[in-house]
């Protein structure tokens, strides 16, 4: 049982060897603030995404060609998906609304300037909230497209920012030319947090296709009608447009997801990669933990003949092991409190410098859970360190004891 007795006669002793007790310190120091900083920007990362998904809402779903992830990969593909499979899925029971979405990687230029962005377009006069909810798109100046505007476009948040895309930031009203065509700035969304979709160049779809020569969807949107599983619904909307385009199942060239399924398998792939990174901040721990228990050996040696007279007056083994676990475990709880408040620190001036850089989404979050845990882990981590050396100091016998020199 730890007494105050036991645990100032430990402090003494730490103190005492401060030398030591600091190099011990200084690795416990090292590894609980870089699993502390990876962790926060961890949890940062995953609570953006639980926010975006709440954002987006479960009753959506997504129609891609084979060979897509979910975002802005590469605009070359051999599977299509047009207007006619838009209607059959819009055909479907249980579908209260689709649409498509076009994405081109374009020349944009302004004052002479040239910057190759992706141009997004989709039908905003009939399907702005679904668009809107998807991309949890705000404006933030101006106004958003609502008609049939072809010579019109919403820029992402970048543009308004100088020397983010352009020298100068552009403004409501300016025009920038989109493959050779002049088009007006309508308005701005809010920053997503990336400098890709931060440069995106919204425009309708008739503007698109008029633009583009296109005729092929990069993917589909679906919202589910209200009560309608849209796990069901995306086995349903399979079954039709695979009749449609004369399909077997092993010829299927599509993929239907909802939502729920995109973000499940974005967190798993991020929960892996947070997982990997913090497994190297643990590995200093462990090798902080090695660290503790030869110096505790070291100390044990030095006062070997300390622990005889114990035992020749009586000292039972739990109050020796005690004392050197205590010692092992203040050690390391130290470096846990002063790797907790740099793994602070650290973790916000990380997390300016990647936002200042576009990466506003990689923003840590410091929960109080994490400052508990990471500083219980540090004393815990320490405390068994030291137990096989206090194990051994406890098992010392008297008499050899008080003859070691």
């Amino acid at each position: 049982m730890i007494t105050w007795a036991l645990l100032w006669y430990s402090l003494q002793h730490v103190w005492k060897r401060r030398t030591r007790s600091l190099l011990t310190v200084v690795s416990v120091f090292i590894g609980i603030a870089a699993i502390t900083t990876l962790i926060s920007f961890g949890y940062g990362i995953s609570s953006y995404v639980s926010d975006m998904s709440q954002k987006m809402g479960n009753d959506k779903l997504i129609i891609q060609p084979r060979g897509f992830g979910f975002g802005p990969p590469s605009t070359e593909s051999n599977v299509k998906l047009d207007e006619d499979d838009l209607d059959a899925v819009r055909g479907v029971n249980g579908v209260k609304e689709a649409t498509g979405i076009y994405v081109m990687s374009a020349q944009v230029e302004h004052d002479e300037q040239k910057k190759y962005v992706n141009v997004f377009g989709s039908d905003f006069d009939n399907y702005h909230e679904l668009i809107d909810e998807v991309y949890t798109l705000k404006v933030v100046e101006g106004k958003e497209l609502r008609g049939n505007e072809v010579n019109q476009a919403v820029l992402a948040y970048n543009y308004l920012v100088d020397k983010k895309i352009f020298e100068k930031a552009l403004e409501v009203g300016d025009s920038i030319t989109v493959n050779g065509q002049d088009i007006k700035i309508a308005g701005f969304y809010e920053a997503f947090g990336n400098p890709q979709d931060d440069s995106v160049v919204y425009m309708n779809a008739n503007a698109m296709e008029k633009l583009f020569g296109l005729k092929n969807y990069y993917f589909m949107l679906v919202r589910a009608e209200p009560g309608e599983n849209p796990t069901t619904l995306a086995e349903e909307i399979a079954d039709e447009l695979r009749d449609h385009r004369h399909q077997s199942t092993a010829q299927q060239d599509f993929f239907v997801q909802t939502f729920e399924q995109v973000i499940a398998t974005f967190s798993t792939v991020l929960n892996a990669i947070t997982g990997v990174v913090i497994l190297l901040g643990f590995i200093s721990v462990v090798v902080a933990a090695v660290n503790i228990t030869n110096t505790m050996y070291a100390t044990i040696l030095e006062r070997t003949k300390e622990i005889g007279v114990f035992k020749a007056i009586g000292a039972r083994n739990g109050p020796i092991r005690v004392i050197f676990m205590l010692e092992s475990g203040l050690l390391s709880l130290v470096g846990g409190v002063l790797g907790v408040i740099a793994g602070y620190f650290i973790s916000q001036l990380a997390g300016s410098v990647i936002s200042a850089a576009g990466f506003s989404i990689f923003t840590p979050v410091f929960s109080w859970w994490l400052v508990v845990g990471s500083i219980s882990f540090a004393f815990g981590i320490g405390v068994l360190a030291g137990f096989l050396p206090a194990y051994r100091a406890s098992r010392l016998p008297p008499v050899k004891a008080l003859r070691y020199e």
